[in-house]
């Protein structure tokens, strides 16, 4: 006689990795780890004191991946959500600006950015002639002697500063957007809703086809989470197809 077991007992069918809640709990583990890695490499230095190689190597190798990550997951999870109607957040005719809110001594909460630049088309350049003389020369009479080489620029402590608040900015609003997902993907819908009230052409948010931050250096697990993030936010975008 067969052994009957319990619906409840059985074990959960598994979940289909491309699904939505599958891509966006990996995109979520990807995110977290290189953010935690950011912050320990800054945690070696002062808040201000940062040298700029390595707050360039910090974004280059975390933070960008991080974000392009981040925002793929944004669109992936808007695609779930039901749609804004277009004009739902509009205001009344004849209701002006609300008066701005009274300034505090805070500063304000630095301000995810949704997009990225798309990538330039390649340009060939013209090849240049050689030259036969490098670098500038100093003549007198018949006789000639390269010119003095510069002394290395010096680049002043307030633009390492300047440089290093930039970067801690916007590490937390990278942050911030991790946290809150899902109002980063109805901000996202409500940007969209108003960009068609506009009227204003429509163009794709990300850049797909050179995505920032994957490069030899991403480990190539992360680079596989990105790829398949990358798809499957790209696929978002797509028009419906025609069932009629």
């Amino acid at each position: 006689m067969p052994i009957l077991i319990p619906m409840s007992e059985l074990p959960p069918p598994p979940e289909d990795e491309t699904s939505p809640g599958a891509l966006i709990r990996r995109a979520s583990s990807l995110a977290l780890g290189l953010i935690v890695l950011a912050r320990a490499a800054l945690a070696r230095f002062d808040d201000a004191s940062v040298p700029r190689r390595a707050a360039g190597l910090v974004l280059r190798k975390f933070i960008l991946p991080a974000e392009a990550i981040v925002r793929r997951a944004i669109l992936v999870l808007a695609a779930t959500l039901p749609p804004v109607r277009p004009g739902a957040h509009a205001k009344p005719k004849g209701q002006g600006k609300p008066p701005p809110p009274p300034k505090s001594g805070a500063p304000r909460a630095p301000i995810f950015c949704l997009t990225e630049p798309l990538p330039r088309p390649a340009i060939r350049a013209a090849k240049a002639a050689p030259k036969v003389d490098e670098g500038p020369r100093i003549s007198l009479l018949d006789w000639s002697a390269p010119a003095p080489a510069l002394p290395p620029k010096i680049r002043p402590k307030a633009d390492e500063a300047v440089h290093c608040a930039r970067l801690l900015r916007r590490l937390a609003a990278l942050e911030n957007a991790y946290a809150d997902i899902l109002g980063q993907a109805r901000r996202y819908l409500r940007r969209r809703a108003a960009a068609a009230r506009s009227g204003a052409p429509s163009k794709a948010p990300l850049s797909f086809s050179r995505i920032p931050g994957n490069t030899r250096h991403l480990l190539q697990e992360f680079r596989f989470v990105l790829e398949d993030m990358n798809l499957a936010a790209s696929e978002t975008l797509a028009p419906a197809p025609n069932s009629s």
